[in-house]
């Protein structure tokens, strides 16, 4: 037999192996026995949270069904609304195999309709580009567990099924993320709430609270002012799953301080400071891997009166900034949607 034809006849085979797999994979997720849903937060309890889902798995027919119940497991793809680019979302402790701490049995008529439902933030999975492409408004894709099933990766199975009658992974209708306004920086002393200076915290990620940095910076929103900042002119707003908390450092002295401490900042140069996280925020504010939505706050009193010049003063409210936990102390700590703090409006503006 001639190469050539050994070699065409390998590639059929091949071809209808592939096909037949396809089409087993196929099958099976057709037949799976649990369907994924996504909801928006507002769904759920009628608070506007654009970032925030509540997952489900929810069983099919009146047999009991094993689950891996793992909000690790999603994943999504981003299409910006003006751009063919794609991009690709993942929790950053996404799991290789499916983890046998997380299977559990779903009992369709049991408590929660037999389902198992938690809640995410887009922002634990889709960061830097992705979340920028997010912003911009685009379609989500989404997607939980793996394309192809084996028995390490899985999602939903009868119990004593065999491996092959596995569902490997579960696909949901794409959906329609918003354009998000761009938030900036807001004087609360001010009556229209006009502010002369941008006071920003950057996006960061640490596995636990320990590693933890507050980045931020305060620049002018156009022109060039003085002004005068110490890192305990800062506190913080942290809404996260633990509820809200006020992280700040205690006051010190020096209302006066000499005139060669006042910078100059204008757009494009700032003043930054590099703050431990553990030493504005009571311990234990970050222990628990997920997304806290931080407000940075800078509260500004010296006016360089005493030197003769101007220097801003003001109370400031910068724009919400996400900030990420990836593992976390205590390993994983399902998310429950009822079990939810809720944040007074006090607490917002405060």
């Amino acid at each position: 037999m001639k190469h050539g034809t050994l070699a065409l006849i390998l590639l059929v085979v091949a071809a209808a192996l592939a096909h037949a797999a396809l089409a087993d994979a196929a099958l099976a997720d057709e037949a799976a026995p649990v369907s994924l849903e996504l909801s928006p937060w507002a769904a759920f309890d009628g608070v506007e949270r654009p970032y925030r889902f509540v997952v489900e798995l929810r069983p099919h027919g009146a047999d009991p069904v094993e689950v891996v119940a793992d909000r690790r497991l999603l994943s999504f793809e981003v299409r910006p609304n003006d751009s063919r680019r794609r991009y690709r979302c993942r929790h950053p402790d996404a799991q290789r195999r499916a983890p046998e701490s997380r299977v559990v049995t779903l009992t369709p008529g049991g408590a929660d309709d037999g389902s198992w439902r938690e809640w995410i933030d887009l922002r634990m999975y889709c960061t830097g580009r992705a979340l920028r492409a997010l912003d911009g408004g685009a379609e989500l894709h989404v997607d939980y567990g793996w394309r192809r099933r084996t028995r390490q990766r899985w999602v939903a199975r009868a119990p004593g099924a065999p491996w092959r009658s596995w569902t490997g992974g579960l696909e949901h209708a794409p959906l329609v993320f918003p354009l998000m306004p761009e938030l900036g920086t807001r004087r609360l002393d001010a009556e229209d709430g006009a502010s002369l200076v941008e006071a920003t915290l950057s996006p960061s990620s640490a596995r636990t609270e320990a590693g933890l940095r507050f980045r931020t910076a305060v620049r002018a929103r156009e022109g060039s002012h003085r002004i005068y900042v110490r890192p305990d002119d800062w506190s913080f707003r942290v809404d996260g799953p633990l509820g809200v908390v006020t992280c700040r450092a205690p006051r010190g002295g020096g209302n006066n301080p000499p005139p060669d401490l006042y910078t100059r900042i204008t757009t494009r140069r700032a003043v930054r400071h590099t703050l431990e996280a553990t030493f504005f925020c009571p311990d234990g504010t970050f222990e628990q891997a997920g997304v806290y939505e931080i407000v940075p706050k800078l509260r500004l009193e010296r006016s360089g009166e005493a030197w003769g010049f101007d220097a801003v003063t003001g109370r400031y409210v910068g724009a919400p900034t996400a900030v990420r936990i990836t593992r976390g102390e205590g390993g994983y700590v399902a998310q429950i949607p009822e079990r939810v703090p809720e944040a007074s409006e006090a607490e917002a503006d405060e």
